[in-house]
């Protein structure tokens, strides 16, 4: 099996374990994050942590469960559901959103690129007005 499928794979399990330091470690120390569907843009580790723990914040419960994961050289594509309950408040671009305690169920696909066992850049594509339907956000 491809090492950097493994490697997201890896990213995954620890984000759904709290396990930031873990995740950090696996990004390199320029690491780019771009949430289209929030069109926001972090840069570097701490920003990745930032983002991290900004979903967690929101959905301390949330896990993620592999759909497909497909991998090409340095790149992997990954489709996966992401679950969890709405329990703190969500940063957005437009503010803050207040704790629903609705469930969500989230259909996501990233794209990373990886180089030496680190990711550079991850792409991160969502449906946030599913996001924000199922928080009674809109």
């Amino acid at each position: 099996m491809n090492q950097n499928k493994d490697l997201t794979k890896a990213v995954h399990t620890h984000f759904s374990k709290n396990q930031f330091d873990k995740c950090v470690d696996l990004a390199a120390e320029n690491v780019q994050i771009v949430a289209y569907a929030f069109g926001m843009t972090f840069n570097g580790r701490n920003e990745f942590r930032g983002f991290m723990q900004g979903f967690k914040q929101a959905f301390p419960d949330m896990t993620i469960s592999h759909d497909n994961v497909l991998a090409d050289g340095n790149k992997v594509a990954v489709e996966f559901t992401a679950q969890g309950t709405h329990t703190g408040p969500l940063q957005t671009p437009a503010g803050e959103i207040p704790a629903s305690g609705n469930k969500v169920s989230l259909n996501v696909i990233e794209v990373y690129e990886w180089e030496n066992g680190r990711f550079t850049k991850m792409a991160n594509y969502q449906d946030s007005a599913s996001l924000m339907r199922q928080i009674g956000a809109m």
